[in-house]
């Protein structure tokens, strides 16, 4: 059937030229503002004809019509409508550019849109969201403000079919999340601007614009990555307006949080533009001795050098510390036995904490060929550190009594991509092209102290736990174990959306070959006298290609249905913490396949945009691992193997726009089944870790357009069915299903704003268990936010 799929559009892909209509013109132009700055997606049209596009991100439109006079339509939120007559020539090009004026009238309906968002920058092209034969959900400053978003968790609630599921250490730690019912890797699923980032520490940040997240393998843009889906975050750009926003948040457990975001020309011309967000943040938790604290800042310039060259450039600078927190470990080892315990019952030791910091660098030109091609290059460096420093529990026996086992160490990394690509847009006969080639290259290097080892501190009670009498030394710094962990990916991509009879039919093929280089290289004059003596470099050298095809149909305006299939894959590197290390020294790839079709339509005038999509993922030769000792079990004694087969079915509805003018909505669910269909260390038909078979969001938001304007009052409902934290379907640690309910309240005045949220408002106590064993994380009970923005000048 695949196969079939794929022939069928590749008969397609050859003919499409033999459709030329020599009756028809194209019409091509650049659109900006009065400032001479590019408009991207501004929706061009030809009136009684029909076809629309929009511009690119350079403001640049390229259209076919029929030979003959017409009016060109052109509307923007925010500058309203423009229309112009033209001429077009047939089997000729005409040239119209011009600008478009901000409209003093539609800046309202800028600030209530809430429109579906036109774009995923993570795409590579900027194709219109309803082109693209893939499910794709975005997360904006819209709903982020409106909850009082400032970490992950609270923004992916958002986004039907993925699932938080624990953190690594406590709330300032690393943050667990599984898509499609698969767990996504730290090292492949984490994206800033396209860049492949760590997932170390708290990936949200200030200077977020929007966080996209596509759905399903994602291998032929980004490499080897884990199946369920790609978060990309997106980052605020300079604007030609000078203007900002200081914003203070205070509320539940001594929440201090100050930030600002600040933007402008550094010209008259405004062709040299900053902008800078920072925050800090203090808090403590409703976990007893808990507590965090985070730094963060980022400058960014953009400099538009010639009409047609932009060089742009970001950094990041972050760093933050968090009281390790392992959770509660149950007095009998069920999430029953938990309801004994106190939420905020804390068994750790305060002064050991998970320090994590983190610098990023990026660097982006871009050069407009003409008015249909552009080049891009991208460079990212960044150098990250943690250090997580904590202790674990064993089981305790029938008294209460447990071992608390310390373990410490440091971890650090070397990041860097370099990616160059074109895309433009062409037309062969009466077939439009939309054409993305390019070449990336990804590397990082990482190294530890030591492999996090358990040792055992002291005997500990549940019922009056104690905290050690005499300081914990900290993990030393050095030596650092004699040999580095490698990833080194390299690929080049092709991809073509055809766009034919009438846009309403678009063909979408792709491939992607990749080369990944893994493993770990071992320094030989430093392995004497070591664990490692006599090791040799185990390096895993990969060549695989990765397609993509997909149809999208428009019977009508506002309605696409698509169908797709690709494929991914995940290099696995040899663990050499695992017992049976030599054993699987050289692994096998991980490959994937998903096969999706759904619809994706704008309801209400364009206002409310809504995706529906089903989907099956196959993912051959996982990673797995068996714990030696089932009952107690060490994080660091275990095997592993490679020769299962898992998947995923499910359906997504996700919806984000305008319900009225004053209401707005976001809402999504999830239908979702999975299970082994095979597996060495698991029975068949066992399901999946971390993935709810039903899951469930919404958030409304009211905000007057005139009397009480300037009121806003928002509510939303955030459910999860339960599900087994562990692929042993363990039924003591079953995670029982969950939900919580927010509100805010909030009134703004001229450039004044005060807000209030109220999260999980009936103190809902649930729990996660990231570790799939004695270990749980408590999840946040009521919490107030008040929040005051200040805004000054036009932004």
């Amino acid at each position: 059937m695949k196969v079939g799929f794929m022939a069928l559009l590749l008969m397609i892909y050859a003919s499409a030229g033999l459709s030329a209509q020599n009756v028809k013109g194209t019409l091509a132009g650049k659109i900006t503002d009065i400032n001479g700055l590019p408009l991207p997606f501004v929706s061009i049209a030809i009136k009684d004809w029909n076809v629309i596009t929009n511009t690119d991100e350079q403001g640049n439109y390229l259209i076919k019509a029929a030979a003959g006079k017409h009016l060109l339509i052109a509307t923007m939120l925010g500058f309203g409508t423009k229309n112009l007559p033209v001429d077009v020539k047939a089997g000729s090009t005409v040239t119209l550019s011009f600008n478009m004026t901000e409209n003093p009238l539609a800046i309202r309906e800028v600030a209530i849109s809430g429109v579906r968002t036109k774009s995923a920058t993570a795409t590579r092209t900027l194709i219109d969201i309803r082109d693209i034969p893939q499910s794709i959900a975005v997360v904006g400053q819209k709903t982020i403000n409106q909850q009082a978003a400032f970490d992950l968790t609270t923004i992916v609630r958002n986004i039907s079919g993925i699932t938080f599921s624990g953190n690594y250490s406590g709330a300032g730690s690393a943050q667990f999340f599984n898509a499609r019912g698969f767990d996504l890797n730290d090292a492949q699923n984490y994206r800033w601007n396209g860049m492949m980032i760590w997932n170390w520490g708290n990936n949200y940040a200030d200077n977020i614009e929007q966080v996209e997240f596509l759905k399903g393998p994602a291998s032929i843009l980004f490499g080897d990555v884990a199946p369920g889906g790609v978060l990309n975050f997106v980052t605020k750009k300079p604007l030609a307006d000078f203007g900002g926003r200081f914003q203070l948040k205070t509320g539940s457990w001594g929440l201090a949080r100050t930030s600002l975001d600040l933007t402008g020309p550094l010209t008259k011309s405004r062709n040299l533009r900053f902008r800078v967000n920072a925050s800090l943040e203090k808090s403590k938790s409703f976990r007893d001795f808990v507590g965090s604290d985070r730094s963060f800042i980022a400058p960014a310039l953009s400099w538009a050098v010639t009409p047609k060259l932009s060089i742009s450039t970001e950094s990041v600078i972050r760093a933050s510390s968090a009281t390790d927190d392992a959770g509660l470990v149950s007095p009998d080892g069920t999430i029953t036995g938990l309801r004994k315990l106190s939420p905020s019952l804390y068994f750790g030791e305060p002064s050991l904490k998970y320090r994590f910091k983190d610098q990023s660098h990026f660097l982006t030109a871009k050069y407009e060929l003409n008015n249909a091609w552009r080049i891009a290059l991208k460079i990212f460096v960044a150098k990250t550190s943690n250090r997580p420093f904590g202790i674990w529990f064993d089981q305790p026996d029938e008294k209460g009594d447990f071992a608390r086992r310390i373990y410490g160490f440091n971890q650090k990394s070397k990041n860097g991509t370099v990616s160059a690509d074109a895309y433009g847009t062409f037309y062969s006969g009466a077939v439009k092209h939309q054409l993305l080639v390019g070449a990336d290259y990804q590397a990082t290097h990482y190294r530890y102290t030591n492999g996090g080892e358990l040792s055992v501190l002291d005997t500990n009670n549940i019922y009056s736990p104690k905290r050690a009498l005499e300081q914990i030394e900290a993990p030393a710094k050095a030596p650092l174990r004699p040999y580095v962990s490698l990833i080194e990916r390299t690929g080049f991509y092709f991809q073509d959306q055809l766009i034919l009879w009438d846009e309403k039919l678009q063909i979408l093929l792709g491939i992607r070959a990749g080369l990944t280089r893994q493993g770990n290289h071992y320094y030989q004059n430093e392995l004497a006298g070591t664990a490692y003596e006599g090791y040799q470099d185990d390096i895993i050298n990969k060549k695989i290609l990765t397609p993509r095809a997909g149809l999208v149909f428009k019977p009508g305006p506002g309605l696409s249905l698509y169908t797709s299939y690709s494929k991914g894959y995940e290099i696995n590197s040899p663990d050499v913490f695992a017992k049976n290390y030599k054993d699987y020294a050289t692994p096998p790839a991980t490959i994937s396949s998903q096969v999706e079709a759904g619809a994706k339509t704008n309801l209400l005038s364009e206002k409310l945009g809504v995706t529906v999509s089903l989907f099956q993922i196959d993912k051959h030769h996982p990673y797995g691992y068996v714990y030696l000792d089932p009952v107690n079990p060490n994080y660091d004694e275990y095997n592993v193997y490679y020769e299962g087969h898992h998947r995923s079915q499910g359906v997504e509805i996700d919806a984000d726009g305008l319900l009225l003018p004053s209401l707005s909505l976001t809402a999504g669910a999830s239908f979702m089944r999975t299970r082994v269909v095979s597996d060495p260390g698991y029975p068949t038909g066992n399901l999946l870790p971390n993935a709810p078979k039903v899951a469930a969001n919404i958030w409304l938001h009211y905000s007057p357009v005139k009397t009480w304007k300037g009121l806003s009052i928002g509510s939303g409902l955030f459910y999860k069915g339960r599900f087994f934290s562990g692929i042993a379907n363990d039924p003591k640690l079953r995670i029982p299903k969950s939900y919580t309910w927010d509100v805010s309240l909030g009134y703004k005045f001229k450039s004044y704003e005060l807000q209030i949220n109220a999260m999980n408002l009936t103190n809902q106590v649930s729990y996660l268990n990231p570790w799939q064993f004695n270990l749980f994380d408590v999840r946040p009970l009521r919490q107030i936010i008040v929040t005051f923005n200040y805004r000054f000048g036009k932004k």
